[in-house]
């Protein structure tokens, strides 16, 4: 019952909100389950569960890449598609290999985007408060933003 409750709530979110938010929230989705595969794989050596939070994230970002308009887009589109392309190798290749380098890396490529993706929907909402808090992973996904810090310089053009 719960359950229902709580997939009948997120729907209605889901359906409520701009295109600009949902694609946000599902940025905040593939971050808290990258975020708890990492916390799988380091904390409690469960790789069924790593396995498949992994894959919640890789289906995440290959629904990002199949909203992408090329059309529209132009060359971001055509730069965020080798991005999640690249993304999802690289999970795939951490998850065969438990490699958490490769997981924080494509963590921080999507905490980067989500950030761009913040200013977006400031925007469109109408107004421009950089202070609110949508740039930080929800509590329980794993991931300490301030260990991971000066990982974040990473070199990609969107």
């Amino acid at each position: 019952m719960l359950n229902t409750s709580i997939s009948r709530y997120r729907e209605s979110q889901i359906t409520s909100t701009s295109p600009e938010k949902t694609i946000f929230m599902l940025y905040d989705g593939a971050i808290r389950f990258l975020g708890l595969a990492m916390k799988e794989l380091e904390e409690k050596n469960n790789m069924p569960e790593k396995a498949r939070l992994i894959e919640k994230t890789v289906k995440i970002i290959d629904h990002l890449q199949s909203c992408l308009d090329q059309e529209k887009g132009g060359v971001i589109a055509e730069n965020l598609d080798k991005l999640y392309d690249y993304m999802s190798i690289k999970l795939t290749e951490a998850n065969l290999r438990n490699d958490i380098p490769k997981m924080r890396e494509v963590l921080n490529l999507l905490l980067t985007i989500r950030d761009g993706w913040k200013n977006i929907c400031d925007k469109s909402a109408g107004n421009d408060n950089s202070n609110k808090n949508f740039i930080h992973p929800p509590d329980d996904s794993g991931f300490d933003a301030a260990a991971s810090e000066p990982e974040r310089k990473v070199g990609v053009k969107v």
